[in-house]
């Protein structure tokens, strides 16, 4: 497994304060992060459920997006970034 570069943190980091994520996929996102559980989130080191999870998983699947569609490999595969969810 290989890591994103920063440059890819950066470019999802900088969409994320832009607020260039539809309203609708942030909501969609926290609710399944609800289902995920604030104890089960603290079974991995976490405090719960935080501000800080929450911006953290949220910077998690924007830095998949932007890796998805800069691969032109998966972009020719037919991989979409807007499936990320």
């Amino acid at each position: 497994m290989l890591s994103p570069n920063a440059e890819n943190i950066e470019t999802a980091s900088d969409q994320l304060k832009g607020k260039q994520i539809p309203d609708f996929i942030s909501k969609s996102q926290l609710k399944e992060l609800g289902s995920y559980g604030d104890v089960r989130a603290q079974s991995l080191g976490a405090s719960g459920l935080s501000k800080d999870f929450q911006a953290g998983y949220e910077l998690g699947l924007q830095t998949a997006r932007v890796v998805i569609s800069q691969s032109v490999t998966l972009v020719i595969a037919g991989v979409n970034p807007s499936n990320v969810l």
